[in-house]
């Protein structure tokens, strides 16, 4: 009896790993883009690549100096097309049936294919890419071809498939030389050692970066692998794997080739089946298909930038999150994979949503390069740290030469990581980590802040001049409001948490607050509403979203002069501006309750912006030049759903307290309810349900002493779990964790 139940359940986990993927997570198509940079990117935080791309690329790897530092490109060696050849030759388009090639991402298990039917033949072929999600420092290929049931073959010979790899040119980035052949006499692996040409920075990096590529088979020449006549199915498979150091690239090849291709790929799988169904996803119920794949698309090309938390071996360092991800970084369009303010205000609040872990690996980057950032302020004439706008392996600046005006003058970058250090501590509640990781860093972002402005005492006032804020097409200006509010909090939080880690003078504190005291908000009383910056003409164009992140984000102002910026800014802002700056107009008029003007600005937001075939976004609308697999407007996008239509927000109130706040709730349009699961607060894990004008927050907390909730002036207790239901008559909630 034991027996039979063992074997059921064995079969049962069989089923699971190997289920159907749901539809809502299958990208297919039987015709590629017309422009392959919008292929998919895959990646596990440690390699990353497009599919048919001619690079590889690797967490925290750059060549170049300065301004001319890039990810550095490793030949894409993993680019393999198999061909099903005979003796009387290969296999041509006329042997393939009508959309008898399918190409196809699978999100939820995190792997691209494509499977191609000979009709004449009666063969079918699938080859399969994907870096594995467990295994991080190894890149599988594998290709499958079976004999179809019933199918006529036209010529009975034996078969080959023939294997040929597409690396692309030689790196400019790598002088790589070979350190073992792989011959079959020493029975190793052929073994590539590469170094970095150009120091970044030779003060952070006095020597080249070096890797090591390990691989399976050869490749330096077609292979060509026979099919016997009497096996139905041919299995082969080639793995690469990458690391600094060369003892755990082999480790890494040694152990994957223990295992069989089906365990190989079932341990990547259950790895992606585990993000999904334990650490994060939302569904989207009503007639939404294409947005439920776009929101998944969305979820999974964040994820494949970031590291996996269980890996075969620890991870190394994290180097955060470019705009266009892990997987891209060579060219200028993809802003050669350095790390902006896009991490901490645009991708970051979805990140942190993912899991605490994540989000620390993000914000460990800051962390570890404090130093460059304090000697970028000291060579530039200030005091305490200032994050460079780009930053890359040295975390020093290297903001392309082109522009040097943003280098010099987007400031804000500083303060915005200190926002984004106050929003995770609002969400987590981690004293130690703000005590350890966030105050060092808000403490020296406050000291350059002070050392920037320029105080009038005879006005009582303090400025920032020579700025430019988010709007990139208005340099040179005075007192731009985002960069005045957000670091007014970054100031306000410096004092708070110098308190609370108790290890800063008072004077220092107050030298702080007066600073934020008497910076300027820009408002014209008139037209009740906040000029950009000093001089700002109303309706004169605007590049993104700027002054009306007042709103959310920052919860800045939310008075009628917020409701006046987005009217005013939403008809001076430009029609070829970046994907995310709609989906914030969308936020902020949610949470203003303009459902209609919400509904646009969401859909405005991914319709233009998002590529059919496999859902990848781009920087601008179609039509114009901008970045492929824009993460920035994905982070944008989700945050509009989540915090905007589900009026989600985890942040710090006028009296110093930390909640979770939740507003009133809406979809967006053809959607019937959203569900949100694992969403982390303090030590608790909750979960939203939201639909139109109600909404249902169930959340349990098996380590603490339980929640509270506030509503208007009543005060509940709530134990260490509740469920929640909110209508929209009822007043805001908010939960506050009990210590």
């Amino acid at each position: 009896m034991i027996q039979i139940i063992l074997f059921i359940v064995n079969i049962a986990l069989l089923q699971s790993c190997f289920a159907e993927t749901p539809e809502t997570y299958l990208l297919k198509t039987n015709s590629l883009p017309s422009d392959l940079n919008f292929m998919p990117t895959l990646g596990n935080g440690h390699l990353g690549y497009t599919v048919f791309g001619d690079a590889i690329f690797m967490n925290g790897v750059y060549n170049g100096a300065g301004g001319n530092s890039k990810r550095a490109r490793i030949p894409n060696w993993l680019n393999i097309s198999a061909e099903v050849c005979d003796r009387f030759g290969c296999a041509t388009g006329n042997d393939v049936d009508v959309n008898g090639t399918s190409y196809e991402t699978d999100l939820r298990d995190g792997y691209f294919r494509v499977l191609t039917t000979y009709r004449t033949l009666g063969i079918s072929v699938e080859q399969r890419t994907y870096p594995h999600k467990f295994y991080n420092r190894a890149l599988v290929y594998e290709v499958v071809a079976k004999r179809l049931a019933n199918r006529l073959s036209k010529v009975n010979s034996p078969k080959f498939l023939k294997l040929t790899h597409f690396p692309g040119n030689s790196s400019d980035a790598f002088d790589f030389v070979v350190v073992n052949n792989g011959s079959s006499s020493s029975g190793d692996y052929r073994t590539l050692r590469g170094r970095t040409k150009v120091l970044e920075l030779e003060k952070f990096q006095p020597d080249p970066q070096e890797i090591f590529v390990l691989f399976s088979e050869p490749l330096d020449h077609t292979l060509q692998l026979q099919w016997p006549t009497w096996q139905d199915e041919f299995t082969y498979r080639v793995i690469i794997t990458i690391d600094r150091e060369e003892t755990v690239a082999r480790k890494e090849l040694q152990d994957v080739l223990q295992l069989s291709s089906r365990k190989l790929f079932q341990k990547h799988t259950e790895s992606w089946n585990s993000f999904w169904d334990n650490e994060f996803s939302i569904e989207i119920r009503g007639d939404a298909f294409e947005l439920s794949q776009i929101v998944n698309a969305g979820i999974f090309y964040l994820v494949s930038s970031l590291p996996s938390i269980e890996t075969h071996q620890k991870n190394e360092p994290f180097y955060g999150l470019s705009p266009t991800g892990l997987g891209r970084g060579n060219l200028e369009a993809d802003y050669q994979g350095h790390n902006f303010w896009d991490t901490e205000i645009w991708m970051l609040p979805v990140v942190s949503l993912f899991g605490y872990e994540y989000a620390k690996q993000v914000l460990d980057y800051r962390s570890r390069k404090l130093e460059a950032a304090k000697y970028h302020a000291n060579t530039t004439g200030y005091k305490g740290a200032r994050f460079p706008w780009e930053s890359a392996y040295t975390g020093t600046e290297v903001t392309n030469p082109c522009c040097p005006e943003v280098s010099q003058q987007e400031i804000h970058i500083s303060p915005d990581i200190s926002f984004a250090l106050q929003k995770f501590f609002a969400q987590s509640h981690d004293n130690a980590w703000a005590c350890d990781t966030a105050w060092p860093i808000t403490r020296e972002v406050a000291e350059f802040l002070v050392s920037r402005a320029s105080c009038d005492d005879s006005k009582n006032e303090c400025h920032f001049l020579d700025v430019m804020g988010p709007d990139e097409d208005h340099p040179d200006v005075n007192d731009n409001v985002y960069t005045n509010a957000v670091s007014k909090i970054a100031l306000n939080f410096a004092e708070w948490l110098g308190k609370t880690c108790g290890n800063t003078s008072t004077e220092l504190l107050e030298k702080w607050r007066e600073v934020s005291d008497r910076l300027v908000i820009l408002r014209d009383e008139n037209l009740d509403y906040h000029p950009q910056h000093q001089g700002y003409i109303p309706n004169t164009i605007v590049k993104q979203a700027d002054t009306i992140l007042l709103g959310y984000p920052l919860n800045f102002d939310t008075s009628t002069t917020h409701s006046n910026d987005l009217r005013l800014y939403a008809n001076a802002t430009r029609e070829s501006g970046p994907a995310m700056t709609w989906s914030m107009f969308a936020a902020n008029y949610m949470r203003s309750l303009q459902i209609q003007e919400a509904n646009e600005y969401f859909e405005r937001g991914y319709k233009s912006y998002v590529r059919p075939e496999f859902k990848v976004w781009s920087e601008t609308p179609l039509g114009f030049e901008g970045s492929a697999n824009f993460l920035t407007g994905i982070g944008g996008f989700l945050q509009a759903l989540i915090f905007g239509y589900g009026a989600l927000d985890f942040g710090r109130t006028n009296d110093d307290q930390f909640l979770m706040f939740f507003g009133i709730t809406m979809t967006p349009p053809n959607v019937d309810e959203v569900h949100i699961s694992s969403i982390p607060y303090g030590d608790a894990k909750c979960s939203l349900t939201f639909r139109n004008r109600s909404s249902s927050i169930e959340c349990s907390d098996r380590i603490g002493q339980g929640f509270q909730m506030v509503q208007g002036q009543k005060k509940t207790v709530l134990g260490r779990s509740f469920n929640l239901t909110r209508r929209s008559e009822d007043p805001p909630i908010q939960i506050s964790l009990l210590r």
